[in-house]
């Protein structure tokens, strides 16, 4: 289990929705928009005195890919630096989305973890810059997902000096936890919302590559495809592998039946 500093349990905060999370879960169902739904997690958040919010789902086969980051939603507060994140390509020297890939489910205290484990030059870069550069003086990740579908979490951000901080009891923290997984599972079972995190991996292929896929998933034989010859049919097999870190066949198929990526050819 994750280590959490001592003073994140010494105290309570005014529970305005989070003493009643069907309320929260009624409200989500209700929302219009994944807008809408975004703004609900904003104001559960803020409640606990948080100024921003961050999600993510960051499917495999996008982490696969290498060319692809991942998809954030997130505050107006935030923006700036999320647009310097992604300008920098930081992904891959984010010790948060490492602590993700290798399976934690527990609450992730950005500074204080970052003291408790060993956290190389590039994440003490991306994590100075976040501090000293965006005035990021609080961050606590939720985890929501982590297994071979991808990962994905809520992170709660603060900008108040440190002694401004809202204290948190473990109960907080757990309330915290689950309207952050409500809201993550609102996200898988919409296909419109979860859509704009999958098609950045389409936007990686050609037509013909689509085509493949399509016979691919279904079990047809590559030499069925129209318009394309068995033997440039497997040549884009292969690059599809390898394109998604020369994984094999039978992977490629499991990974894109996970993302029900037929829904979205």
């Amino acid at each position: 289990m994750v280590e959490f500093p001592t003073y994140m349990y010494s105290g309570t905060f005014t529970k305005k929705i989070m003493n009643n999370k069907n309320d929260v879960l009624t409200r989500l169902y209700n929302a219009n928009s994944n807008s809408e739904k975004f703004t609900i997690l904003e104001g559960v958040m803020g409640d606990a005195g948080f100024d921003a919010v961050l999600y993510s789902f960051y499917p495999k086969l996008s982490q696969l890919a290498k060319s692809l980051q991942p998809v954030f939603q997130f505050s107006k507060g935030y923006e700036a630096l999320i647009k310097n994140y992604q300008k920098e390509d930081f992904s891959d020297d984010d010790f948060i989305i490492r602590l993700l890939k290798e399976g934690a489910t527990e609450p992730i205290d950005w500074w204080f973890q970052a003291k408790k484990i060993k956290i190389n030059d590039q994440e003490k870069k991306v994590n100075h810059i976040a501090r000293n550069q965006f005035g990021v003086t609080k961050g606590i990740c939720l985890p929501t997902l982590t297994n071979d579908l991808g990962i994905a979490g809520v992170s709660l951000i603060s900008f108040k000096a440190e002694d401004e901080h809202r204290q948190l009891d473990a109960k907080d923290l757990d309330r915290l936890h689950h309207c952050a997984r409500m809201y993550h599972n609102h996200i898988m079972m919409n296909q419109n919302e979860q859509s704009q995190f999958i098609l950045p991996i389409l936007d990686l292929l050609t037509p013909k590559k689509k085509l493949v896929i399509k016979h691919l998933i279904s079990g047809k034989p590559m030499k069925s495809i129209e318009g394309v010859t068995e033997r440039y049919a497997e040549k884009l097999l292969l690059e599809l592998r390898k394109g998604f870190g020369n994984i094999s066949k039978n992977e490629l198929i499991y990974l894109l039946g996970l993302i029900n990526i037929s829904e979205y050819l």
